[in-house]
């Protein structure tokens, strides 16, 4: 089998992005396939590449920006080739934290309260609010015109302190803020405002639900064990995640039921309304009686500390065959041979 690894692109996990690209190239290698390795700057480039089309199968191990938004999945279903993991719809779902979350509660599945906040970077204010459950936001020009002091007000309403402040379309926990106190609101959202990219940016303010952290890993339609993560300082931020040492894991996390298989129906349950392909991660946090999904990654990480290997690690399945399977699945569903 020849597999074309899409890695890199230009979102902030770039660099996350080529460790998983090169732990799945370097698997498919052992197990005696065929590798490309193709690092891109932009998802543009994946028209242009021989490799691509001439691949039997494209692994786009691209995290963040249009590599895991649907555009790189999209221009693959234009070009014909078969790529593994989720399609372009199931993709710009899931990268929408907050669309995601009205899924969710759709479907009875709790989430956290949250408020969503259009940002314009150039002139550094807000354009428009939406809130849970609301379609359409309150926009500048409408009314009073829209302010943090406006938007501060709003949060200590509803969803409250403390706070989670973080990208509706970011991965990784890049730029990610939890503020306890509202006097640090400003600086907080600031500094997550400029991670982002792009004129405007969506930012969410997602009330922080204490306790602990929790993912559940569904692999080709199937419930992987629920693995927990114990951070040693702080919360799982971008360097705990990246860390080695930084959090202990334990899978099958320690949770009694009925709890433990609530959170694994949950996971399926979403990763089936949004037509997952392949495997996916839904985050979740337990306070101790009551779970909340966070969100859903269609590409989550590759790496020798990310979470997918590690729950695939402990029902037998070597990271080799994980990412084999998931391959051989793409050729199946476009009607090629495994």
């Amino acid at each position: 089998m020849h597999v074309t690894v899409l890695m890199g692109g230009d979102s902030a996990e770039r660099d996350v992005s080529l460790r998983s690209g090169a732990a799945i190239a370097d698997a498919l290698e052992r197990s005696g396939h065929r590798v490309t390795r193709e690092t891109i700057a932009n998802v543009r480039e994946v028209a242009t590449l021989a490799s691509v089309t001439q691949a039997d199968v494209v692994f786009p191990a691209l995290h963040g920006g249009d590599g895991e938004d649907g555009h790189v999945q999209a221009l693959l279903d234009l070009l014909g080739v078969p790529y593994a993991m989720s399609g372009f719809v199931a993709s710009a779902i899931a990268m929408d934290k907050a669309t995601t979350k009205r899924v969710m509660i759709g479907a009875g599945i709790a989430t956290p309260q949250w408020l969503q906040v259009a940002w314009d970077r150039a002139a550094s204010g807000p354009v428009a609010l939406k809130r849970q459950g609301s379609k359409d936001g309150k926009r500048a020009g409408h009314g009073a015109a829209l302010s943090l002091d406006h938007i501060l007000d709003r949060v200590i309403a509803e969803p409250g302190f403390p706070l989670v402040v973080k990208l509706n379309d970011g991965g990784s926990s890049v730029g990610v803020e939890i503020v306890r106190d509202p006097a640090d609101f400003a600086a907080a959202f600031a500094r997550v405002a400029a991670t982002a990219t792009g004129q405007q940016a969506s930012i969410l303010l997602e009330q922080y639900i204490p306790g602990r952290e929790l993912t559940a890993t569904i692999l080709l339609g199937r419930r992987l064990p629920l693995l927990e993560i114990r951070p040693a300082d702080g919360f799982y931020d971008f360097g705990n995640k990246y860390t080695k040492g930084a959090c202990e894991y334990l899978c099958p996390a320690p949770v009694h039921s009925p709890h433990y298989e609530s959170m694994c129906a949950d996971a399926l349950h979403l990763y089936d309304l949004l037509g997952c392909q392949g495997t996916a991660r839904v985050d979740f946090r337990f306070d101790g009686e009551r779970h909340y999904c966070l969100e859903l990654n269609t590409i989550p990480g590759m790496t020798a500390l990310s979470l997918v290997p590690m729950a695939a690690a402990a029902v037998g399945i070597a990271f080799e065959d994980l990412v084999e399977d998931l391959c051989q699945d793409a050729l199946l569903r476009s009607g090629g041979a495994p």
